[in-house]
């Protein structure tokens, strides 16, 4: 595959006008061999709708256009892949060449279509409903390919219809390829009529393969970014502040600490304060008292100063360290009960008893290791005196305080359970918690610091991780690699097969040996194209060789064929080394069923070659028969083949050993085609792979679980104003 362009240029975000193109142009090549690939693939699914519309529509003529075009397609199909690829190359060259010319159509602007015909007509509504079809199945990829071509036109984004490498260009490009392939009018419409996605080219390994192109060229690696970017480009992203996700939360946070919820709390116990007494007051703002964007909260937060020094004290003093089970006795609520009546106000308190629900309900959750628990509980007082501050805490997700909250318990799930206080991961905790309560006082900022902290040090362990499996992933694609050459070539044999034209023996030696053959040729096609169509008109002049020949023509044309033939047969089956004894069986076989064709009768009887035809009719609708039922016993779909289907690299799944343990495993590649998976630890290291079917049965079996890395907050805020009576 002719990639050059792509692969040599240097990779910067800016490009030239003649880089420009130079990129596009690098992508048709790609783009074209892809096609030819399946061609053959595309050919049977033609031919064969060609074959069952002959039998089955119920209008004589187009029961004879159709069989003639299936007979035609049949017999030609090197002809037809040669048209195609030929069209869709010049019609890719011609899109790229002009993709920065193309003129958009003026609003108001319509076309006239008074002198159009209804044959015209009909053919732009069916070239425009397969269009919308394929673009729909192919969004993903088209969305993708556009945003980096546009990237490249320094115009992004870009329309579909501004792609050059959109669906309807291919469609177009093979419906030209039918006409010039046959130029009878009769079948142009109806071969359209049969173009749909299910028989048409397979987009999605196209478009895919031309995105790979553009990531290994440095072209928008991260799509996320990009969409961020344009996000910002189009104005500021969405708050998250909790009163555009949950109104009903956000009005009980607003009662609960407005001023004039004094005595209606359901949180709030004992004395409220009158709030006339000599407090330190903050300001609204970035700085401590801050009202944030709450509406209907005081405008300043008055927090007794020796209260405040108070917990202060207590921070500095010594950990505060966590019993499980103990939650009736914890310090928040201790601080709250030992308190002055007059010394806290009702929002105080409020603040303390929702924040000490919070910590219940994170002390409480059984995803969240011990170790970690103690280390959180540790931030109980940093975190009431930065509630205390700053309510925002109980209103925003992004709040650096609930953030690091958050960061600290989905960051637990990467300890392995018998790693305690030696895992790096462990020390840098405790590290950031030991930090915040030696520190922090007024300081909201210090807690978005610790998290950019913790944060870079799991990025440096993930490319760490990244290199560590470089090894296995390039085994991985090679397996996956091998196992669709495989299916690729079960699939061009079995297509023949169906026939009911193989002869019995043939049909053994194609299955066992000629399958293995083909294996090889599909892996190189990349590098060595010409290597499967060659594998493949070798077994396809093989059975042709062994059909009955009902003619001198067609029996000289067999002595013809034979030698070259047979030598490229013999060569073939050398490059597999099948040297065993059936080897010398099978071409014996071969040559007393070449004689027997040669000292046939000249002319077979009409009973006869109705014999023939009935008996192949028959040995077809076996062999597709088998074939469907086979694909049905194949496919057994249930909720653990959707969940592997649906798994992204990063995520957690515990593993069961055999002596009862359970390891956690990340998630650290998966193939393109999901049929390889690689699992590692935190390191990178213990890296195994796994097949998409054993994966799906580790999962149905219990041995296997997927670890849920939730927002903890959220839930616990949620679970703290729950009403019993709701």
């Amino acid at each position: 595959m002719d990639t050059n362009p792509i692969q040599n240029a240097s990779k910067k975000s800016e490009f030239s006008n003649s880089s420009r193109l130079l990129i596009l142009q690098g992508l048709v090549p790609i783009a074209t061999n892809l096609v030819s690939s399946q061609l053959e693939a595309f050919s049977g699914r033609l031919t064969e709708a060609l074959f069952k519309l002959a039998d089955q529509t119920l209008r004589p003529e187009e029961a004879s256009h159709s069989f003639q075009a299936y007979q035609m397609l049949k017999r030609n199909s090197t002809t037809f892949y040669r048209l195609v690829a030929g069209q869709v190359n010049a019609a890719l060259a011609k899109e790229v060449s002009t993709v920065n010319i193309r003129k958009k159509a003026k609003p108001g602007e319509k076309q006239d279509f008074s002198l159009v015909t209804f044959e015209e007509m009909e053919n732009k509504v069916l070239l425009g409903n397969l269009s919308q079809a394929l673009e729909v199945s192919n969004a993903e990829q088209l969305v993708a390919l556009n945003t980096r071509i546009g990237h490249v036109l320094r115009r992004t984004p870009i329309s579909v219809a501004q792609n050059p490498f959109r669906p309807e260009v291919f469609i177009q490009a093979v419906y030209h390829a039918w006409m010039e392939f046959d130029a009878m009018p009769e079948t142009h419409l109806l071969v359209l009529r049969l173009l749909q996605p299910e028989i048409f080219l397979q987009l999605t390994p196209i478009l895919q393969e031309l995105n790979n192109a553009m990531v290994e060229r440095g072209i928008l690696p991260d799509l996320t970014e990009a969409y961020r970017d344009n996000q910002r480009k189009k104005g500021p992203v969405r708050s998250d502040d909790i009163a555009d996700k949950n109104p009903h939360l956000h009005n009980k946070l607003k009662n609960m600490f407005s001023p004039s919820a004094a005595g209606n709390s359901p949180l709030a116990q004992g004395g409220h304060g009158n709030n006339q007494r000599g407090d330190l007051q903050w300001t609204e703002g970035g700085t401590p008292g801050a009202a944030g964007n709450m509406q209907g909260r005081q405008d300043t937060i008055t927090i007794d100063r020796q209260f405040f020094d108070y917990l202060t004290t207590i921070q500095r003093a010594a950990p505060v360290q966590f019993v499980p089970g103990s939650f009736d006795t914890a310090p928040l609520r201790q601080l709250k009960a030992q308190a002055p009546s007059d010394g806290l106000t009702h929002i105080d308190q409020n603040t303390i008893e929702l924040l000490a629900r919070i910590f219940d309900f994170v002390f409480n959750d059984p995803a969240i290791p011990g170790d970690i628990k103690g280390l959180i509980s540790q931030l109980q007082i940093p975190t009431l005196k930065v509630a205390l501050m700053d309510k925002d805490f109980f209103f925003k997700e992004s709040h650096p305080a609930r953030v690091l909250i958050d960061t600290l318990a989905k960051s637990s799930i990467l300890l392995s359970a018998d790693a305690g206080g030696e895992d790096p991961l462990y020390q840098v905790i405790e590290g950031i918690v030991e930090r915040v309560q030696q520190e922090f006082d007024q300081q909201i900022d210090l807690f978005s610091d610790v998290v950019t902290d913790l944060e870079a040090f799991l990025k440096e362990e993930e490319q760490k991780s990244e290199e560590a499996i470089s090894k296995p992933v390039a085994e991985a694609l090679q397996q996956e690699k091998m196992r669709l050459a495989r299916e690729f070539a079960e699939n061009d044999v079995a297509l023949r097969v169906e026939t009911g034209e193989v002869a019995g023996f043939l049909e053994s030696f194609l299955l066992n040996q000629w399958i293995r053959i083909l294996t090889i040729a599909h892996s190189v096609k990349d590098q060595k194209p010409h290597a499967l169509e060659n594998a493949l008109k070798t077994m396809d002049d093989l059975i042709w060789s062994l059909k009955p020949k009902n003619s001198a023509e067609e029996r000289k044309e067999l002595v013809s064929k034979l030698p070259s033939m047979l030598t490229l047969l013999n060569a073939w089956l050398n490059a597999i080394k099948w040297d065993e004894p059936e080897r010398v069986l099978f071409f014996s076989k071969l040559a007393e069923r070449h004689a027997a064709i040669a000292r046939a009768p000249l002319e077979f009887s009409p009973r006869r070659q109705l014999e023939i035809a009935v008996n192949i009719a028959q040995r077809a609708s076996e062999r597709r028969l088998s074939r469907h039922a086979q694909g049905q016993l194949d496919k057994p779909s249930d909720e653990w083949m959707e969940l592997v289907e649906t798994l992204e690299r990063g995520v957690w799944v515990d593993f069961a050993r055999s002596n009862g343990t359970t390891t956690r495993f990340k998630l650290a590649w998966v193939s393109p085609k999901r049929t390889r998976y690689i699992f590692t630890n935190r390191q990178g290291h213990d890296a195994f792979s796994i097949s998409g079917d054993q994966l799906v049965a580790k999962f149905r079996e219990g041995a296997a679980v997927q670890v849920v890395a939730e927002t903890v907050v959220d839930r616990a805020l949620e679970a703290a104003l729950q009403d019993p009576t709701e």
